[in-house]
């Protein structure tokens, strides 16, 4: 086993937010469909270094995929407790909307690794702006900006001469790679709820 807290940061983090993720379970929530790839390497991961050494790439994809679900989660659990007052059917109303953030905030975290400045990306930073304020309205944000939004990413990481790609569709073929990808998104996030079912009341006797 890997003599590190993160695997240990995982499961309290799956402990944490067992309530939440039921939830979004329990209502088919569209919020989390994008999760789904990171989650099965992660989750495989957690149980892989438990019976073998981790190699180097192995031991990054776990802590950048956990970094990627830890703060994702958090704007997720942000927005159903306090815009949303714990209404899930409200918060899935705006599921488009939401994702469209987390993808924007995706962006910019991209850009900024890429050494570009908050000038580079003000256009990026300035519709983030308009996406909160538009879901503290609950309201959702109009078709054609999803479009804008493609458009304006192309052209800032081509302009810059970065090649980019989503945390998702990493994790997709990395998980396509290890031969643990479910199309039934239901099916990996029940998995991931019965092993902290199973794990509490371990702890429990």
């Amino acid at each position: 086993m890997e003599n590190n807290t993160i695997y240990e940061d995982y499961e309290s983090f799956k402990h944490e937010n067992y309530e939440l993720i039921s939830t979004l379970v329990k209502n088919n929530s569209k919020i989390i469909s994008r999760f789904s790839p990171v989650l099965m390497v992660v989750d495989y991961l957690s149980i892989e270094q438990k019976k073998r050494k981790l190699t180097e790439d192995e031991k990054i994809f776990f802590s950048t995929g956990f970094d990627y679900i830890y703060d994702n989660f958090h704007l997720i659990n942000t927005l159903f407790e306090f815009t949303f007052k714990k209404d899930m059917k409200e918060m899935e109303k705006l599921a488009k909307t939401i994702n469209l953030l987390l993808y924007v905030n995706e962006f910019i975290d991209e850009a900024k690794s890429n050494e570009l400045t908050d000038d580079d990306i003000k256009p990026l930073l300035e519709f983030k702006g308009k996406l909160i304020e538009t879901i503290d309205k609950h309201k959702n944000i109009e078709d054609e900006y999803f479009v804008y939004v493609n458009e304006l990413v192309d052209n800032l990481f081509a302009s810059h001469n970065v090649e980019i790609h989503t945390i998702d569709e990493i994790f997709y073929e990395i998980a396509v790679e290890y031969d643990i990808y479910d199309d039934d998104e239901l099916n990996i996030y029940n998995d991931i709820l019965n092993s902290q079912i199973n794990k509490t009341r371990k702890q429990e006797n």
